[in-house]
């Protein structure tokens, strides 16, 4: 099915429009219409990406007027930039470090030009806090401040442009090179200087409290998506299986320490190369 997918969305532009399209109007289908825009401008050219994107956006931008939510655009806008790195640097991870600036800016746009959004949001979780504050374990949470809730739509925003690129890319390989991304991915690393930055951001944003926290986050994401590829470096050359793999990525979704566990690991990696000793052992 991916792959048919694929196919049809290099057929042609309008083709690949209609695909973004989709995803314009339909949020379910917002990543794969990325993902698509993604592999129309690695695959096509910077030209035909921008094209594709440029009309996707316009239904994306009607919506968020209505509704308040541009996250779609956002999103578009963030793989596009992504892919413009990737087509023209044939660089993995410095299209996942292109993705972080993006992703801020989107975010301090949300919170300078529409606060109306987040209002929204706030008066939501109020009213979850409310109906679990009402039970009989009534639980005590802090209500976050809106440059918290844009950190955190923009760190959201990141990871899920950084999960579209690598869908695109690994759409590409199926369609050019099967097996290719495989071995593209397992090999990622970010340049030294960057991950130590990236890392020490992150570590003493998470230690400060405030709306620092939630922005710092961002510069983690990268990170993060290097560490999976670690993760699957270790898992194929010890043969762990996918068991292993499916695992690891929920206890990393639920347990806070994995997550800097994760950044430490890439740290150690980036000068110790764990990747290649696990590999020769």
């Amino acid at each position: 099915m991916m792959r048919g997918l694929a196919e049809f969305v290099m057929r042609g532009r309008w083709q690949a429009l209609a695909v973004a399209l989709t995803g314009s109007v339909l949020v379910v289908a917002a990543p794969f219409s990325a993902a698509a825009v993604a592999l129309v401008t690695m695959g096509r050219g910077v030209r035909d990406g921008a094209w594709v994107v440029l009309w996707a956006l316009l239904p994306a931008l009607i919506l968020g007027w209505v509704s308040g939510d541009y996250g779609t655009g956002w999103l578009l806008l963030s793989v596009f930039a992504a892919a413009v790195v990737l087509a023209q640097t044939v660089s993995l991870s410095l299209a996942l470090l292109a993705v972080v600036p993006v992703s801020a800016l989107g975010g301090l746009a949300l919170l300078t030009f529409n606060s109306g959004f987040l209002d929204a949001l706030l008066s939501l979780f109020d009213a979850w806090i409310e109906a679990l504050q009402a039970g009989d374990n009534p639980l005590e949470m802090i209500r976050p401040t809106m440059g918290q809730v844009a950190g955190l739509m923009a760190v959201g925003n990141a990871l899920m442009a950084s999960l579209c690129v690598l869908l695109g890319r690994y759409w590409q390989s199926e369609l050019y090179k099967p097996g290719a991304f495989g071995e593209e991915f397992r090999a990622l690393k970010l340049p030294n200087v960057w991950v130590v930055v990236l890392v020490v951001v992150t570590v003493v944003g998470a230690m400060s409290s405030g709306e620092w926290a939630a922005w710092s986050a961002l510069a983690g994401i990268p990170v993060t998506v290097c560490g999976f590829a670690l993760l699957h470096c270790i898992a194929r050359d010890r043969k762990l299986g996918g068991g292993f793999l499916t695992v690891s990525y929920v206890l990393w979704a639920f347990v806070d320490v994995l997550k800097v566990g994760v950044l430490v690991a890439v740290l150690l990696d980036a000068f110790f190369d764990l990747g290649r000793r696990v590999k020769s052992n």
